[in-house]
């Protein structure tokens, strides 16, 4: 079951306007989901795929999204 899930960041470059596109065009099945630049995450919280790598030039980015992994509360 999908939760609604949502960006907590508005990133620069973001890919939240191309989701109709980008959705169209992405695999019926796929096993896992690799983002190299996730940004606000978009995509990805759109996908919830079961399986995940993210990464970013930013490490204050990649950390946030670490903290919020570790300690959702």
């Amino acid at each position: 079951m999908k939760m609604n899930l949502k960006p907590f960041v508005k990133w620069a470059g973001g890919k939240r306007q191309l989701l109709p596109e980008l959705l169209k065009r992405k695999p019926k099945n796929f096993d896992e989901y690799y983002e190299p630049f996730i940004g606000g995450g978009a995509l990805l919280f759109e996908l919830q795929p079961e399986r995940a790598t993210i990464n970013d030039i930013n490490p204050h980015l990649i950390y946030t999204y670490n903290t919020i992994k570790d300690n959702a509360e």
